[in-house]
Formats: C-alpha cells, structure tokens, sequence
C-alpha cells in the first residue's frame, strides 16, 4: 500500500471510528447535570462567571468551594467556563461536548496507535480502538459530564505520545516542543496524566530497545524538567488531606462512611499493599467481565484486605505472571508487553499506596488504564487464533471467511463488540438523571451508606418541590439506613434533621441535631441548625448557648451572626444584640442579611424609626421591594399604628411596588 492510500485509509478509518464512538453514546444528549457534575460546574462560583472567570481557575486553589477538593484541573474547569458563557447552564451542550471530545479522543488514539505499531496493518489499531470506545466500564466517564478531566487527560497525553514518537523519528525539536506543550495541557486537565513521564520511557525502550540510549539524553532530560515541575504543582495545589476529624474552622465534616473509601484507615504498608492487589483483580475483572457496574464502589462494598484472603495471593501470582512476561518480551517489540506495563504504571495511583483517595474505587479510575489492557487483549487473541497483524488489513476481517482471518477470531470479535456495544448504550440511561443512578444501582449497594444517604438527598429535593408521604416515607428510611451503617453518617443526620426543622417538625429535627453534637462535637453545622431551631421554638436561651459555640468554630459565617444578634435581641441582650452585628458588619461588607437583623433587633426594642430605616436599607442590596414594605407595613399594623401602616402603603404605590 503506497504512502497516498495509506493516509486516505486512515484517514477513512479515523472518522470511522469517531462515528462509531459517536453513536453509542447519543443516547445521553438528553441528559441532565449528575452526580458531581452540580460541584464543578453549577456550584462552581468562577466556572459560572464564564469566560470572565477563567484566570481565577489557574489561580485559585484549595478554597472552600468542593470542586477544589478534586485536585487542580483549570484547563478541564475552562472548558466548562466557556460552556457557560455560550449555552448557560446547559447539560445538553456539555452532554454533547464530552460525547464529541471522546470521539475526538477515539481518532486520537487509532493515529498514534498506528505510529507505536507502525510495524503493524491498520487492523490491531483499529481494533483496539474500537474495543476501547465501546467498552461500557467508560460510561461513568463519557455520561458524566465532570468527568471530562478524564477524557481530556488522555486526549491531550496522547497527542503528547504522538509528538514523542514523531521526536524519535526524526529528531525535530518541534515534535518535542509539540509533546511537551500536549502534555501540560494534559496534566493542567487532570493530574494522573503525570503517568506519562514514565510511558515516555517505556515507548522509547519499546520502539528503540537498550541499544540506543544515547538518544534519550535530550528527552530525558526534558522529562527530569517536566517531571520536577509536575511535581512542584502537586505540592502547591494538593487539595486538603481527607481526615477522620470535623474541620473546625470550616464546619466540614469528612469521614470513611459517606467519603466512600474503605481503605481510609489502612495504614500499615503491608495492609495497603493487600489491598492494592485486591483492588487490581477487580479492575481486571470489570474490564473483562463487564457484568456488574456501579455509579459507587465504596465503604463496605470494597472490603479491607488482609494477606490472610486468598484473593490477594491470586491477584499476586497473576499480578507476577503477566510483569514477568511483558519485562521479558518488552525489549522484543511484543505489543502485549506494552500494553500489561501501560496498564500497570496508569493504574498504580489508584491503589492508595501512595495517597488515599475519596473513592475505593471507580470506573472512571480504569478509564486510562483499560486502553493498555485493549492493546493486550487485542494481540493476545490475534496470537491464540493465528491472526497475523503484521499482514492482514482491516480488510481482511471485512472479506469472505475465504481470508487469511480466523473464523473464530472474527466472529468471536463481532460478538464481543456487539455485545459490549449492547451494554454499553444501556448502561448510559442509568445516567439519565440522579434518582435514576441511584435507584438502578441501589439494590447492589444495601450495605453502603453513601448510596442510601445520596438517595435520600435525591428524594428530598423533590420533597421541597412536590410533597408526597410515600416519597418522605421512603426518604427517612434511606437516612435512618446510612446512619445505622455507620454512626459516622455526619450527612445522614444533618440531612434528616434539617428536613425535619424545614418542615416544622421541631421535636424530631432538635433530638436529632443534639445527638449530633454529642457525636460531632468540633464541628459547626450542629450547633447552628440547633441553635436555629431553638430560636423558632423560641427557645432562645439555648439558641444563644450553641450558636455561640458555632461561632467559635467558625467564625466566618454570616448566617450565625444573623441568628445569634436576633436571639440575643428576644433573649433582651441588646448590647450583645448590637455587638454581634456591628462584628458582622466588620468581618463582612454590608448586605440586606444585616439590615435584615438590624430591622429585628429595633423592632424587639420598639424602636420604629430605626426599625423602619434599617429595614428599607435592605432595598440597597436587591432585596425584593414587595417584601420589604410588606415588612414594614406589617410591623406598624402589629403595633396598631395604622396611619404609619397607610404611610408606607401609599409610598409603596406611589413606587410602583403595590397595585391597587
């Protein structure tokens, strides 16, 4: 085949297989905004400015908002941001745009798969391709639309590899510029693109072999500064380590039972190392036995290991087997080799041997990794059915049984791709909406206490929109469930006592919210909700005692200095009243909150004139003018001051804000 034909073939193929990717992922365009994707993107105070915001996602780090608590990824939270600013909150662009970009990521990987095998046909790369874009365990990733960081990562890491072998090739400084600039871009979207500074090695040992080492002076000398600079950002935006303690100053609470990660209190090296052979024998098995998959592997669904189990001693001796074999065949250009040792370095920062992570484990974890066991699987069942990719074309797997193809190997190939294709388009329509992910993989999650908890938040929402008493029925169930999982259940309590306390359920939400300050002692949400739902029972006295303890754990919170000065004002502290507003007005600019309590405290004084002028400075800072005089009017009718009362209504017409 000469060089024209070749391109137009690959290029033919390429679009082939984007069309293909494409396709089995349609399904989700109708899609709404699920799991995290509400975190990084609609709670996301930068990525919701749009393109305005962008600078401040390079920028800003490590800040209350939970989206930084995923790592630093501006380029994947600029991607978002640009979404923003053209379609608004729009989960059918953003639907469109992962399905698009994973398309783009299928042509990306044919091509640079053909330029690593380029002592191969067309078909392996093809075939591996395909295999990895119809694979259902990437449905997590493509569905979800936060999960962008994954497809970009390894978009932009191949484009990088792609640049690297260029570099090999020619030895032109701008295929290394071009690979150094793709793999920024690919760390900048998710951090465990930093597996690449040792697949760069292993493609330079792969392709070149030991004899050539001198020509790895000048990219390995990039990869040391790449690598040192890589490093360098981990440390200076590593989120904020996950501890078993209540964050005092934040009010944030984090814990085993709902963070998801079975492992977080593994310590020791050999328990962590048992676990991680655990971990890599059930991300074989969801990669080769597709059959169950869940939006959650969590706490009490991944058990903690012990060298006692003999799991661990068979994903050992397997773990051995297949290093051993692809360490000898490596340096003989086996593709195999290549793919067991890309599996193995891309999934090694999800073992938790160096950091623990939020989740056990995750499908979106095998995201990378699995392209390294698609190159294995591909060429282990060319080898077992005599198929010579060195030879035959893609055409040959298209012509009459008549070709030099296995039989079996062909139509035991369609089969599988069929059938991944299958489950694949299926499992997309778990991701249809929260409710739906959660409830379809709930059965399987009985024993976990995220699942319940994450179900009960789902029906609470819809509570407050539409009430139902089976739906609340069904909701407190599902919080009662977490809770008797783990006494850990931070979010379970405080998600149940707060519903109780919206809904005027006083009794239930106080005995909840107490025994959560018993259990949760350093942490500030307890003592606030507690302390305001005392003040509606007017219980003031105690309101005050433990919104005062909220405001020594954190003593930046708004809301507290608004509840605790109006307690203080029924309690008739005035002066402390007065005191904890005029703090507020100093650790905060002024808001409508703040004239709001001001209003109140007045008010409880029967101080009128003031009452009334703090309350209509609540009009400066946007509050709704129809409430306001409302208010206003409202508290000189109280006082049986009905001239005042007719004042402030005739001055609300005369504005436009009341109609006759």
């Amino acid at each position: 085949m000469n060089a024209l034909t070749k391109n137009k073939s690959d290029r033919w193929i390429a679009w082939t297989l984007f069309a293909i990717a494409f396709l089995v992922y349609s399904n989700t365009l109708r899609f709404g905004y699920v799991w995290d994707d509400s975190i990084v993107i609609t709670e996301n105070p930068y990525v919701q400015k749009g393109i305005s915001g962008i600078p401040q996602l390079f920028v800003k780090h490590n800040s209350e908002y939970k989206a930084d608590k995923y790592g630093y990824r501006p380029i994947t939270l600029t991607s978002f941001a640009i979404e923003i600013s053209l379609f608004g909150n729009n989960p059918t662009a953003g639907h469109f745009m992962n399905v698009l970009f994973f398309a783009l990521l299928c042509m990306v990987m044919y091509n640079t798969l053909r330029l690593l095998f380029s002592h191969h046909t067309n078909l392996a790369p093809f075939l591996i391709t395909l295999l990895f874009a119809l694979h259902p365990v990437h449905t997590e990733v493509v569905a979800n639309i936060k999960s962008r960081d994954e497809i970009f990562a390894l978009l932009f890491a191949l484009l990088s590899l792609r640049g690297f072998i260029k570099y090999l090739h020619s030895g032109t400084l701008s295929a290394l510029l071009f690979s150094v600039l793709f793999f920024v871009l690919a760390f900048l979207s998710k951090e465990n693109a930093a597996i690449f500074l040792a697949v760069f090695p292993l493609t330079f040992f792969y392709l070149r072999g030991f004899k050539e080492l001198k020509k790895l002076i000048v990219p390995l000398l990039t990869l040391l500064v790449l690598g040192a600079i890589t490093l360098l950002v981990l440390k200076l935006t590593q989120p904020q380590q996950t501890t078993k303690s209540a964050s005092a100053g934040a009010g944030v609470f984090v814990e085993s039972g709902l963070l998801g990660n079975s492992f977080f209190y593994s310590d020791l090296l050999n328990q962590k190392l048992a676990n991680a052979f655990v971990l890599l024998l059930l991300y074989l098995n969801n990669f080769f036995f597709p059959l169950k998959q869940l939006y959650f592997y969590g706490y009490n669904q991944v058990p903690v290991a012990s060298w006692s189990e003999p799991s661990v001693y068979v994903s050992l001796l397997i773990t051995l087997a297949l290093l051993l074999f692809a360490l000898m065949r490596i340096g003989k250009k086996d593709p195999m080799a290549f793919g067991i040792l890309f599996y193995f370095l891309a999934i090694s920062v999800y073992l938790h041997l160096f950091r623990t992570l939020a989740d056990t484990m995750a499908d979106r974890f095998l995201f990378m990794p699995s392209m390294g066991l698609c190159i294995f699987f591909v060429f282990m069942a060319g080898n077992l059915f005599k198929t010579d990719f060195s030879k035959l074309e893609l055409s040959s797997l298209l012509r009459t049984p008549k070709s030099n193809v296995s039989p079996v190997f062909r139509f035991g190939f369609i089969l599988i791709i069929v059938l991944l294709a299958t489950k694949t388009y299926s499992r997309n329509r778990v991701w249809k909406d929260n409710v739906s992910l959660v409830s379809t993989d709930l059965p399987a999650l009985e024993n976990c206490a995220r699942a319940h908890n994450y179900y009960a938040d789902e029906l609470k929402r819809r509570l407050y929109n539409t009430f139902n008493e089976a739906t609340e029925k069904e909701m407190i169930t599902h919080y009662r469930k977490a809770i008797a999982i783990t006494k850990e259940s931070y979010y379970s309590f405080l998600g149940l006592a707060t519903y109780y306390c919206d809904t005027k359920k006083y009794p239930q939400g106080i005995g909840l919210l107490d025994t959560m300050v018993m259990l949760f002692p350093n942490t500030a949400d307890p003592y606030f909700y507690l302390g305001q739902a005392q003040y509606y029972t007017q219980d003031y006295a105690s309101a005050v005692k433990n919104l005062e303890q909220s405001l020594t754990l954190a003593p930046d919170v708004l809301s507290t200095y608004y509840v605790l000065s109006i307690s203080y004002s029924r309690n008739n502290a005035f002066d402390k009243a007065f005191a904890t507003i005029k703090k507020a007005q100093e650790k905060f600019s002024e808001s409508a909150k703040i004239y709001e309590a001001l209003g109140n405290i007045y008010f409880d004084q029967r101080n009128m004139p003031e009452c009334t002028r703090a309350t209509l400075e609540m009009l400066r800072f946007g509050a709704d003018p129809q409430k306001v005089y409302g208010v206003v009017i409202g508290r000189y009718q109280y006082l049986k001051q009905d001239s005042l009362a007719a004042k402030y209504y005739n001055e609300a017409l005369s504005k436009g804000i009341f109609r006759r």
